[in-house]
């Protein structure tokens, strides 16, 4: 099952992967952890998230990182769920970045997750948006 979001922002895609590819800065715009260890996101690195409900570790596996447009992550969320998570990332015509979220959602209870990670992908999108807009105000500001 695919579930898929696209939004808007001001930054730019450079700016957006600022963020999205330091893992430590997740947190901040995916609201189901609590934090992320490891350095910057590079393809076929392991990663272990901390939820914030229970504090259990998550499984993190980056597929594949392309600054400034693709992350891919595969999240072992759960036993029987399995996700892959992928942020593409493409420059606006009218400025800034189209930011397209997609979650595939496998395993023998992937049917039961579908709601909770479709609302929660929508989320992480307009969180993250919105985190990449404040940064690119910054950045206008400074300059």
């Amino acid at each position: 099952m695919r579930l898929a979001h696209r939004v808007h922002t001001r930054a730019s895609p450079a700016q957006v992967w600022e963020v999205l590819g330091d893992p430590q800065a997740w947190p901040t715009f995916d609201l189901s952890l609590w934090r992320v260890r490891g350095g910057t996101a590079t393809t076929g690195q392991h990663l272990v998230g901390v939820a914030r409900v229970g504090r259990l570790r998550i499984p993190l596996d980056v597929v594949e990182a392309l600054p400034d447009r693709r992350l891919v992550l595969l999240v072992h969320a759960a036993p029987g769920v399995r996700e892959t998570v992928t942020y593409e990332l493409t420059p606006a015509v009218r400025g800034g970045a189209d930011l397209s979220v997609s979650v595939v959602v496998e395993g023998m209870f992937a049917r039961l997750a579908v709601v909770p990670l479709y609302l929660a992908g929508g989320l992480t999108a307009r969180l993250l948006a919105a985190r990449a807009d404040r940064l690119a105000r910054h950045a206008r500001r400074a300059a």
